[in-house]
């Protein structure tokens, strides 16, 4: 970052090209005016390190050129009307209420409406101004992130309603604030999420990837190989964090394993809750905390009445502290699977910045000299990190879905190194390929996985899969 201007988010002169363009004409047919500002938010590849941000542990990933893009106007009443470009979401429109007053209610399948995410931003930000509203807002959406596809669409959704409320509210937070306000806000929708999504979105810079820690935040630029493109690509199995307890399962299985390993080496602490914590506090190496899970999670399945007795507290006691309203109903549980995954994947984002690092310091002259371009044993080393992320979460954390293990495995045949990306369950997966055979290898998906495998119409397949540089971050684009 250059200064203290570079900590907020940049305010600018709304470009102009043919979608916003056709935002702010949506906008005006339904409100009849101009939409004062446009908030946009990326969505999100995590190049490795899933599942570990509520863990405590880093994370590597990039921001899209997908986005939400919200338009709005300040009004004088205390409502807020929600429309979407996209006709298959219905309109909303709600009195401003109070913080406590706003209700999250999902649809009859248990799936969150569209515009409860965006209803999960404002109350976040009605949260943080303590209910002092100065307008109401007209907003009008558009998306380009592909739904429940691991590109944190919601999380995006949910931004910019909370960036685009404070704004209104004249409202100022620095990224990072922001940022973790954005995370505890999407928490209003049932997922119990670690930060990544929101700290990305707010923090990401063109060009580099990020390397973001955790207490405090923080975002470290790390300069991907030049000869490295990365390429998304949708499996067609949809997921939906909020709907199922597939996720908040994991983490409450993680949160059990840290208990369980700070009591089995006779150390308490109330206050440990992640495995990152539990490692800090033995001041053990992540290899050290590797054996560690091996030699005192012996077991593959723990039952509720198990981690109760060696918890000593009752079944109620265990689903106040450790679980959630929908994980409560469990009965069984796989500590040392999730938390092995947890310290390798940990592990293998500490050797990805590491060979990043270093390969940029060759071509730079500090250790010697030579292209990116030409060492495609960079490109190699880091493809392997990410093909053993996917084995372990597939086959340690159980996140993952046919569809995209027979994306990982068409690409393994090309000798293109693939994981799934996001909570998984569906959704994308992301693939490092040399720059020169990006076009061959996005054909080879089409024609084998949309094509033959799914039966999709070419022309359709190529809306599935697509390369992204590592875009910016959220901005606030001024209209007048």
């Amino acid at each position: 970052m250059n200064g203290a201007k570079d900590n907020f988010v940049p305010i600018i002169k709304v470009p102009t090209d043919e979608r916003k363009l056709n935002l702010c004409k949506h906008f005006y047919n339904e409100f009849g005016c101009q939409p004062e500002f446009i908030v946009r938010v990326p969505g999100r590849v995590n190049l490795i390190g899933e599942h570990i941000d509520y863990c405590g542990y880093p994370v590597l990933p990039m921001a899209l050129e997908q986005d939400i893009l919200l338009a709005g106007s300040l009004i004088k009443e205390h409502k807020l009307f929600m429309r979407n470009t996209n006709s298959k979401y219905e309109n909303f429109e709600t009195e401003l209420k109070s913080f406590n007053e706003i209700v999250i209610s999902p649809d009859a399948n248990g799936k969150p409406y569209w515009y409860n995410y965006m209803l999960c931003g404002i109350k976040g930000a009605l949260e943080h101004l303590n209910n002092d509203v100065l307008y109401g807002l007209n907003m009008y959406v558009d998306g380009n992130i592909p739904p429940a596809s691991g590109l944190s669409s919601s999380s995006a959704l949910v931004s910019s309603a909370c960036l685009a409320f404070l704004y209104a509210q004249k409202s100022i937070l620095n990224k990072i604030d922001i940022a973790g306000l954005c995370a505890r806000c999407e928490r209003y929708i049932g997922t119990q999420g670690g930060g990544m999504d929101q700290a990305i979105a707010f923090l990401a810079e063109k060009y580099c990837a990020q390397y973001i820690t955790w207490n405090p935040t923080k975002a470290t630029k790390v300069v991907l190989p030049e000869g490295a493109s990365f390429v998304v690509a949708h499996s067609l199995a949809e997921v939906n964090k909020a709907a199922t307890n597939d996720y908040n399962r994991r983490v409450a299985e993680c949160r059990l394993a840290a208990k369980l390993l700070t009591l089995s080496l006779q150390t308490t602490s109330h206050t440990i809750i992640t495995l990152g914590q539990v490692q800090k506090l033995l001041n053990k190496t992540l290899e050290e905390m590797i054996v560690l899970v091996k030699e005192t999670l012996p077991k593959d399945i723990y039952t509720k009445e198990e981690i109760c007795a060696i918890l000593n507290v009752s079944a109620d006691e265990l689903d106040n502290f450790y679980l959630t309203p929908n994980t409560r109903k469990l009965s069984e549980f796989k500590l040392k699977q999730r938390a092995l995954h947890v310290y390798e994947e940990a592990r293998r984002v500490e050797e990805f910045k590491k060979i990043c690092e270093n390969t940029n310091k060759c071509v730079n002259g500090t250790n010697g000299t030579g292209s990116v371009k030409e060492d495609m044993n960079t490109l190699e080393r880091l493809g392997k990190l990410m093909s053993e992320s996917h084995e372990s979460l597939k086959n340690l954390y159980e996140c993952s879905h046919e569809n995209l293990d027979r994306l990982v495995d068409i690409s393994s045949q090309k000798n293109i190194h693939s994981r799934l990306t996001g909570a998984g369950w569906g959704g994308c997966i992301v693939a490092l390929c040399p720059r020169e055979k990006v076009k061959e290898y996005i054909e080879t998906l089409e024609d084998e996985f949309y094509v033959n495998h799914c039966n999709i119409d070419k022309s359709k397949a190529k809306s599935y899969v697509f390369a992204t540089p590592p875009n910016f971050g959220a901005v606030i684009y001024i209209t007048n």
